[in-house]
Formats: C-alpha cells, sequence, structure tokens
C-alpha cells in the first residue's frame, strides 16, 4: 500500500463523525461502559446508534472534558497532534513504548496501521473542532506549569505522610506554596479527579464524618484504620517545598539514582525489556514500603525474572549492594520512627539464588538493612512520645535497641 494510498484512508476517517467510529469499534456493553465512566446518563435500553451520540454529543460540547486527568506532558503531545492537524504518525512519539495520552485514545483518536506497517493516529473531524477550541487554553505554558507543579507536591506529600485528615494536608499543602497557589479542600478533591497521576496515587477515606487523604498503596481497611485509630496526635514533620517536589517526581517517574542502578543492571544482567523491568522496580518497592522482609524482595525479583530470562548473575556482591541502595532510598509512607531492621546474610542468599558455588567470608558487604529515613532530622528524644503510636516514650519503646 503506497503512502497516498495511506493519506486516502485517512482523510475517510476524519470525514466520519465520532459516533460513527464508536458504532463501528465498540459493542453495546462497551458503550454503555464508557457512558458511565465519563459519568453520561445513558439509558441501557437504547439501540448502538443512540449511545454512541451521547456520548459524541458529551465530548464534543465541552472540551475540557477531552482533557480529563491528562498531565503535562500529554496535553504537551496533544498540541503538536492538533498543530499537526489531526494526524500524527505513531513513531512521533519514540521516546515511550506505552500510549503517550490513553485517555484521549478512550476519547477516541484512532489508531490506524495500513497494509505496509505504518501506524497513525487519526482525529475524527468533529472531534478535532472540539480540540481546536481550547489551544488557547493548552498554548499557557504557564497554567500547565502550575498543574504540574501541584500534581507534583499533592504526589509528593502523600509519600511521604501516607495517611493524613484532608484539612491537615491541605494546610500543609498551603503552608509549602504560601502566596503562589493555594487550594481549599473541595478544590483538592477536585483536582485530584481531574488529574491522570494524582487520581492513581491518592484515595479518600471517610471515618466518623472526617476525610483523610490516603496513599493508594493503602489498600486495606484495616490497615488504613489502625493508622488513624493507633497513633497519637503527634505534630508533623515539616518538609521543604524542593523536598516534597523531589519527592512527587523521582516517586513516579524512578529518576533516582538508586533507581537507574537497580534499573540498569536488571536489564543489563538479565536482558529484559525496559517497560517490564519499570513494573517490576515499583511492584517490588511496594513490597518494601509494606514492610515485606528483603529475602522476599530477592525472591520476588528473580522468581519474575526467571519467568522471562535465562540470564545469569554471577556478581551476588553488586546485586546487593545495589538493591540495599534502592530499598534505603525509598520514601516511607508513615513517619513512626520505627523502620524495618533486617539482616541477609550470605547463606541466606544462597538459599534464594542458589547460583553461588562457593562459600565467602561475609563480611559488611553481605548484609542489607533498611535505613531509618529522616532520623537525623526528626531529632527524637528519648522522653518524647515514641512516633509508632505506641503511647510509650520513645526510650522505652522503638528507642530501646
Amino acid at each position: 500500500m503506497s503512502f497516498q494510498v495511506a493519506n486516502n484512508l485517512i482523510d475517510h476517517v476524519k470525514e466520519k463523525e465520532l459516533w460513527q467510529l464508536l458504532y463501528d469499534n465498540h459493542k453495546k456493553d462497551d458503550l454503555i461502559g464508557m457512558g458511565d465512566e465519563f459519568g453520561i446518563k445513558l439509558v441501557t435500553s437504547w439501540n448502538k446508534k443512540n449511545l454512541a451520540q451521547s456520548i459524541e454529543k458529551y465530548l464534543t460540547a465541552d472540551p475540557s472534558h477531552l482533557t480529563f486527568r491528562m498531565p503535562l506532558k500529554e496535553i504537551q503531545d496533544l498540541q503538536k497532534l492538533l498543530r499537526a492537524g489531526g494526524v500524527m504518525p505513531e513513531c512521533d512519539f519514540g521516546d515511550t513504548d506505552i500510549l503517550r495520552f490513553p485517555n484521549l485514545y478512550f476519547r477516541h483518536v484512532v489508531e490506524l496501521i495500513t497494509n505496509d506497517g505504518k501506524e497513525y493516529w487519526v482525529v475524527p473531524d468533529n472531534l478535532r473542532k472540539a480540540l481546536l477550541s481550547i489551544t488557547n487554553r493548552l498554548d499557557d505554558e504557564l497554567i500547565l506549569r502550575q498543574w504540574d507543579i501541584r500534581e507534583k507536591i499533592i504526589c509528593g506529600l502523600i509519600s511521604l505522610y501516607g495517611i493524613m485528615p484532608l484539612e491537615d494536608f491541605v494546610n500543609i499543602y498551603n503552608d509549602i506554596n504560601e502566596e503562589e497557589d493555594t487550594l481549599k479542600p473541595a478544590n483538592l478533591i477536585h483536582f485530584i479527579e481531574q488529574r491522570d497521576r494524582a487520581f492513581v496515587e491518592l484515595n479518600l477515606f471517610a471515618y466518623k464524618e472526617k476525610e483523610y487523604v490516603v496513599s493508594s498503596r493503602m489498600g486495606r481497611v484495616e490497615d488504613i484504620l489502625s493508622e488513624i485509630l493507633g497513633r497519637p496526635e503527634l505534630p508533623y514533620h515539616s518538609f521543604t517545598k524542593e523536598e516534597v517536589l523531589e519527592m512527587g517526581t523521582l516517586y513516579y517517574s524512578f529518576t533516582s539514582l538508586s533507581s537507574k542502578n537497580l534499573f540498569n543492571y536488571l536489564t543489563t544482567i538479565f536482558d529484559v525489556s525496559a517497560p517490564f523491568t519499570s513494573l517490576l522496580i515499583r511492584e517490588i518497592g511496594e513490597m518494601a514500603q509494606n514492610n515485606v522482609s528483603v529475602s522476599e524482595l530477592m525472591k520476588k525479583i528473580f522468581e519474575t525474572l526467571n519467568q522471562v530470562s535465562d540470564g545469569k548473575d554471577n556478581n551476588p556482591n553488586q546485586f546487593l549492594s545495589v538493591l540495599k541502595r534502592y530499598v534505603n532510598n525509598l520514601p516511607r509512607w508513615a513517619l513512626k520512627g520505627n523502620t524495618l531492621n533486617e539482616v541477609i546474610e550470605m547463606d541466606a542468599y544462597r538459599q534464594i539464588y542458589p547460583q553461588m558455588e562457593t562459600e565467602e567470608d561475609i563480611d559488611e558487604s553481605f548484609y542489607l538493612s533498611f535505613a531509618k529515613p529522616y532520623i537525623n532530622f526528626l531529632k527524637i528524644e528519648n522522653d518524647d512520645p515514641c512516633f509508632c503510636g505506641s503511647g510509650k516514650i520513645y526510650k522505652d519503646c522503638c528507642g530501646d535497641n
């Protein structure tokens, strides 16, 4: 198929209305589910055409729906797509293996693959017209940057504190930003609902007429209630805006040096794909933050890698060092003052990863221990209440080591 013919196909797709594409590419149940996601009142007895036209009317009537939950990078890529007239070769996105803006994709940019293997993203004409009406808003770089910084601060705070009453969370956010950008509780909830990252990282939890902001990694209700009920009222440790921004960036993108080192080690030694490794690192990071033992972390890594790779690790010392640095640099989601201290001996390592054939002397390089984050500047005194929430003083509880 020639490139010219491919363009003819694209033009044909652009001439179609959005409802036609929805009608052609989705079953009735899928359309009903799509309407539920958008909050559209649909009647299940409607035929497919009525359902598809209702969704089209919703999306094109208010173009702000089209940027729902989009982070800054996705909005910037959307700008490129708009300026390209609604058609863009997929290769132009090159630096990612994951669909760049799935929110728009499901609203419906069409992925077109021609017979000669060329891939395009195509926006139907009526959807493109709706998008063009918000280009001025998208071109406001200051607004986009403000949204991005706000989201990073929110995600940084939740990764540092883990769980906090909604009003306290907003107050700390406003203290960090001073006059630059202030929020009210209702504004924060609305912002979380509208942003892709914040929507994934944060949950809201209500208990006895009080609302809490909770890390999405705290999934069990009993754990949340344990944090709420088990901890006495203690002042929250304060962080600078720079520290919170750094945490909000590193926690999501894994751009910290320790994360990069682990990423490079696994992809190099075991020859696995970058997306696969990123998901694995994120999974073991969440496990570590939930006090899963180091031995279990290693077991998880090796069991997962053995399923997809024949690579062998002949340098366990280096692996232990890389893993230790990664784990010790993970944020803790509750500042309790007591963190897991665990030692892994070479014998335990051999049981998990039996490729070591010779006995070696154990020295300090073979031990892994979790660092106690923030302990240097928390300055917990012996007679202070223990941060684990036990109600005892520190020297008689976690400080009794």
